[in-house]
């Protein structure tokens, strides 16, 4: 990464952001460096040192179903020893089953996957497992870690599968942490994690449901505290507890008829909406999360370790300083001041914005009255009652999935008016 100059331009920045906007699984980059932002499920748990065999099949099983269920994406894998990238089908990569068994509990295990065979770029499909060691013992010098990356379009077809694999792996692990949302992918490159936070600095100004996500940097600093959720959130009992709250008390606090609460044996499963949002900072604060926040704020992590990398001398490329990091964090606060305080212009004791979706596949049905038109199909501009399904208008030069997205243009032109379909 080049530290004499910037990383991206002013304008850039604006054209990243309004890819975003119409789809929240964009990337944006060169032939050095792409960068986009994913749906992202990760897991941050603890294991018993008497289990670490154990625990790593356990590991080892959610990765297969990961695969199984995303149809066996892969193309590279990393040696759980040297951690070289190879070909996914290399010999080269040894029976993972059976070094598990091996395994001693004072070395950590490592186990990469990706969908991406340029290194430096941010994975559409990856599995990220960590195993932490136990140095003496006796006691996790951190939290165990998984993180997986999916495609949105994957997601919005295939939620029940995906929730199933999430609360069976919730129910395996018995995770003390696991957050749902949307986040920057992290390219299988280290030091590609440089260009990731810078973005994540900018994006972050301008999204208030762009998460953070770097396990590397937080699993031993979260073991002192959560995050605030944007999405998809597990509140276990371990935490729970040190709220001095029973899970009736929780329910109350969080009872909202856009959030929904999933009983499971060692915590709560919470779900902030139907999807998970990026919430663009001009459409001022979300209510949901800010609800969820003021339950989670006393176990709150004061200053989480966002970067992994800081910021050096003549660096033109901004990063989270300590104490951005700390406002970021307490972002969803009343008192907050992130990015700016002339930006929050919604109360959030009467959040004025509800969000709609603005990007829904073929086949699903239309969120809200209003314009949509589809990259798919030239002059495709139509309007859609609620409810109306979006068909699918599929030509021989239009590949994949068809999104419809909603057209900013609104009020140009009234129901009975023409349109371009």
């Amino acid at each position: 990464m080049s530290t004499t100059r910037p990383l991206f331009t002013a304008a850039e920045l604006d054209e990243f952001s309004e890819l975003l906007k119409e789809w929240p699984n964009s990337a944006f980059g060169n032939e050095a460096c792409e960068i986009g932002v994913s749906p992202f499920l990760s897991f941050y748990f603890p294991y018993s040192p008497e289990k670490h065999q154990e625990t790593m099949k356990s590991i080892i099983s959610i990765h297969k179903a990961f695969e199984a269920l995303l149809d066996f994406p892969y193309v590279i894998a990393t040696h759980p020893v040297s951690e070289k990238p190879y070909p996914y089908s290399s010999t080269r990569i040894p029976d993972i089953t059976k070094l598990a068994e091996k395994w001693k509990i004072d070395e950590s295990f490592t186990l990469n996957f990706t969908d991406e065979p340029n290194h430096g770029y941010s994975p559409s499909t990856a599995g990220y497992f960590w195993r932490s060691a136990t140095w003496d013992g006796v006691s996790n010098n951190a939290y165990s870690s998984i993180l997986l990356y999916y495609r949105w379009s994957w997601w919005l077809e295939n939620r029940e599968q995906w929730r199933n694999l999430t609360l069976k792996t919730i129910d395996l692990l018995e995770p003390h942490q696991v957050y749902c949302g949307l986040a920057v992918a992290n390219p299988l490159e280290f030091g590609a994690r440089s260009e990731a936070a810078t973005w994540e600095r900018s994006l972050a100004a301008r999204f208030y449901g762009l998460d953070i996500e770097f396990p590397f940097g937080m699993r031993d600093e979260l073991m002192d505290g959560i995050r605030p959720p944007t999405w998809g959130f597990f509140l276990s009992d371990y935490w729970r507890e040190k709220l001095a709250l029973d899970r009736e008390a929780v329910q109350k606090a969080l009872n909202h008829p856009n959030i929904s609460i999933k009983e499971l044996r060692t915590g709560q499963w919470i779900e902030l909406g139907e999807r998970p949002s990026l919430y663009p900072v001009e459409n001022g604060l979300p209510e949901l999360p800010i609800i969820i926040n003021k339950v989670i704020k006393p176990i709150r992590h004061k200053n989480l370790g966002l970067i992994g990398f800081g910021q050096w001398s003549g660096d033109p490329n901004e990063r989270f300083s300590d104490i951005d990091a700390e406002r970021w964090l307490g972002r969803f606060d009343e008192e907050s001041d992130w990015p700016l305080r002339s930006a929050r212009f919604n109360s959030p004791r009467n959040p004025q914005y509800t969000p709609h979706l603005t990007a829904m596949p073929a086949g699903s049905q239309c969120p809200v009255d209003g314009w949509w038109t589809t990259p798919a199909k030239l002059k495709s501009r139509k309007f859609f009652a609620k409810g109306e399904i979006f068909p699918d208008v599929r030509t021989e030069s239009a590949k994949g999935h068809i999104v419809w997205l909603w057209d900013n243009n609104q009020g140009l032109e009234q129901p009975g008016g023409s349109s371009d379909a």
